[in-house]
């Protein structure tokens, strides 16, 4: 026994030691095999290209050979990206139909309108509403009530729970709510995990219909809003956004924005008598999706949001693209001069917009390959960033406006170059190239409103917000289609007028006016030869109508 053991313990060395020498004598092969030389290396690729396409002699071109194991290979090896083939993708635009429900109960249910979707992707839950009630329609000397009002009715607590208790339950569950205003709606979000669902439907209700405005909380959104106020015109991108608003809206509602005073002005009775005329009607437009059964979501909807819909007929003003100069001047101390030139549009839905919108692509929404951006950017070097951008808007009518920022003594010659592009695409038209590639890339990008059941219902709900036709989307790529060059001709010769720009401009005043001075001599845009414009501080555009 003594003696199989030793022998059985012998083989087990023997074979240890073996595989250690194994492995050595291959670490060794490894070390010599990086150490050849250059040559030996080329001559086994040379070795290697031979075995799959034949011998190659030095006469024979890269393109042959790249040739021979594209063969060698039987599939295509383009010479660019560009060439690359794809099979096409049958992707249908979804309808809304299947989830839109109307609230309420019985058959003559007229209750707010939801779209529902089922997600089980993940445990979540995702709502968001719509109710009419926009900040165009703040009282005079209280602009700013409709913002502070949407963020107490986050922050201010309900009937039910005390403010601090509302937002402990909210950390500890992991919870998101917030509401948010813009011009013509306020915005609702919510988010939270599956299993809460109970408790994020009471805890909506009481936020929707039962806020408390704690008077406490109260104070401190406006010390938040009144420090915002002090330090919007910071920056000369925000500066610039409401200076052209002002300038473009001059004297209407679309052109206020809230003050100190106005601000100061709102009582705890301004936001209750606010919240009852915007959340009494029950003029909402929901969107829900997650993992949750639809009959029962919309079960509970209904107990949410059960009162029928009263409409809501906002008040807006009547509001219009009317400047009252052709230039308006913000001074900032900066070396760079920051600039938006404007022309009025239209409000939508409008027979042009689609082709003003493959005209704005081609001018300058398509960003680094855009007429604007290949010649003020890539080729002259004036500047990083220039864009233009055809409004949207379903309220009042909307401007196309080009915006962009360069070195103040760059300014006439960037502003010259711009109107060069315009002259250009106003008497030549587009190519039938460039329509092609903007038509294409229009439509690629609808998929990205579709790629989730969120997306889906979200979508579907603000189509339903704007009173846009249930098959909108569906339509959308036919309508881009069909366009010819001639309609994008037009809309350029009828929508882009020279004599109607309006230039916005922040920067200094000072070195704005010397570099207006010096263009003169080199036959760039001059815009004291403007007729009528206006020069006054970041702090004064504020009270600026």
């Amino acid at each position: 026994m003594t003696t199989k053991k030793t022998k059985t313990l012998l083989m087990i060395v023997l074979s240890s030691v073996a595989i250690i020498i194994a492995i050595i004598a291959a670490s060794c092969a490894n070390t010599v095999g990086k150490q050849r030389s250059s040559t030996d290396l080329s001559a086994s690729v040379k070795d290697t290209a031979d075995a799959a396409v034949g011998p190659i002699d030095n006469e024979t071109s890269t393109a042959k050979a790249a040739a021979k194991i594209r063969a060698k290979a039987g599939r295509q090896i383009v010479s660019h990206p560009s060439e690359l083939k794809f099979d096409s993708l049958d992707w249908k635009v979804p309808l809304g139909d299947r989830h839109r429900v109307v609230l309420g109960s019985g058959k003559q249910a007229s209750g707010p309108i939801a779209y529902v979707a089922v997600d089980s992707t993940l445990p979540l839950v995702s709502i968001a509403a719509y109710i009419r009630s926009g900040s165009l329609t703040d009282p005079v000397g209280k602009e700013g009530l409709g913002a502070l009002m949407a963020r107490l009715m986050r922050t201010g607590g309900t009937e039910r729970y005390h403010a601090d208790t509302l937002d402990a339950l909210i950390d500890q569950l992991a919870m998101s709510f917030s509401f948010s205003q813009g011009e013509s709606e306020i915005s609702f979000r919510a988010s939270f995990l599956s299993e809460y669902l109970d408790t994020a439907m009471v805890i909506m209700k009481e936020m929707f219909f039962h806020p408390a405005f704690n008077p406490e909380k109260l104070e401190r959104e406006r010390s938040i809003t009144l420090e915002g106020i002090s330090n919007r015109f910071a920056n000369p991108g925000p500066t610039l956004s409401v200076a052209y608003r002002k300038h473009a809206y001059q004297k209407s509602a679309s052109a206020k924005i809230s003050t100190a005073a106005s601000v100061n002005s709102i009582k705890r009775g301004d936001l209750v008598a606010l919240h009852k005329a915007a959340f009494g009607s029950c003029d909402i437009i929901l969107a829900a999706s997650g993992k949750f059964d639809k009959d029962d979501m919309i079960s509970r909807l209904n107990k949410v949001f059960s009162t029928p819909i009263t409409p809501q007929k906002q008040a807006i003003p009547k509001i219009a693209v009317a400047p009252q100069t052709r230039a308006l001047i913000v001074h900032k101390d900066i070396n760079q001069a920051y600039i938006r030139m404007g022309l009025p549009l239209f409000k939508r839905p409008h027979p042009d917009y689609y082709a003003v919108m493959l005209l704005d692509y081609i001018l300058g929404g398509s960003g680094f390959t855009s007429r604007l951006g290949t010649r003020v950017r890539s080729d002259e070097g004036l500047t990083y960033s220039i864009h233009s951008n055809a409004e949207s808007n379903y309220t009042y009518p909307a401007t196309l406006h080009i915006t962009f920022y360069t070195k103040t003594a760059s300014l006439p010659k960037a502003v010259t170059l711009v109107l060069e592009e315009l002259d250009k695409i106003v008497k030549d038209g587009v190519t039938e190239e460039e329509l092609a590639n903007a038509k294409a890339a229009l439509i690629t990008e609808l998929p990205s409103s579709f790629r989730s059941p969120e997306d889906i219902v979200s979508t579907y709900a603000w189509n339903e917000f704007y009173g846009r036709a249930p098959d909108h989307y569906a339509k959308y790529p036919d309508e881009l289609r069909k366009l010819t060059k001639a309609d994008v001709d037009n809309a350029a010769k009828k929508y882009i007028t020279v004599d109607k720009i309006t230039y916005t401009i922040v920067g200094d005043t000072a070195a704005i006016n010397a570099a207006s001075s010096a263009a003169a001599k080199d036959g760039y845009f001059v815009i004291d030869a403007l007729k009528s414009k206006k020069i006054m501080t970041a702090d004064a555009l504020e009270r600026f109508e």
